[in-house]
Parts: structure tokens; C-alpha cells; sequence
């Protein structure tokens, strides 16, 4: 039986509840506090699917087009030269910012003097 991506997602998302609620992959001198931060629980989601990558493809990205509920928002690709990419990345480091809002913004300044 072929299950429908809504289906797959709750039986995921039970199996991560009950693996962060059982706390059995934590040591035992650890100590366990409730965070009230933004990203509070981002830790713990890292932990459990192993990378920052894999927790963003869980969540998914926000929707960036002003509609509210979940939708998609339309994807550019651009192919950079190496030293304009490594300036990004760099930038988007030291302003812990992540490259694709630079590449946003400065699209947005762009677009903005042209008109």
C-alpha cells in the first residue's frame, strides 16, 4: 500500500517526537533545559537527523512569494565564477547570513535603481 506524502510525514514526525521524548541517545551526565529561543530546538532536531541539511529538508523552506499556508516560491539557479562565489560565501559567514539572502537583497537593489 502506497502511502500519501501527508501520511509519510506524520509517521515521521512521530517517530522523531518519540525518539527526542525518550532521551535514550543522550548521556547520562548530560544536562537537558528548555530553551525559549527561536531555534531552540534545532539542536535536538540536528541530532536526530544527523545534519543542519537534513533538518532544513525536513522542515522545509519558507514560502517567500507573501502567501500565507505552505507554497512554493520560484527558484533562480545561477552559475558564479569561483572568486564571486567564495566573496559570497564569505560574506554570508561573517554576517551569519545565508547566500541566497545576499543574492535577495542585492537582486531587490538591482532591480530597484533600474526602474
Amino acid at each position: 500500500m502506497l502511502m500519501s506524502t501527508t501520511e509519510n510525514e506524520n509517521k515521521r514526525g512521530e517517530k522523531l517526537s518519540e525518539w527526542a521524548e525518550t532521551l535514550d541517545h543522550i548521556s547520562s551526565d548530560a544536562i537537558v533545559v528548555r530553551g525559549n529561543g527561536k531555534d531552540s530546538g534545532r539542536a535536538l532536531l540536528e541530532a536526530a537527523l544527523g545534519s543542519a541539511e537534513a533538518v532544513d529538508k525536513a522542515i522545509g523552506r519558507p514560502n517567500l512569494s507573501g502567501v500565507s499556508g505552505r507554497g512554493e516560491s520560484p527558484v533562480r539557479q545561477v552559475r558564479l565564477p569561483r572568486a564571486l562565489d567564495q566573496a559570497l560565501v564569505e560574506r554570508a559567514a561573517s554576517e551569519h547570513r545565508k547566500p541566497s539572502e545576499i543574492v535577495r537583497e542585492a537582486l531587490t537593489a538591482y532591480l530597484g535603481k533600474a526602474s
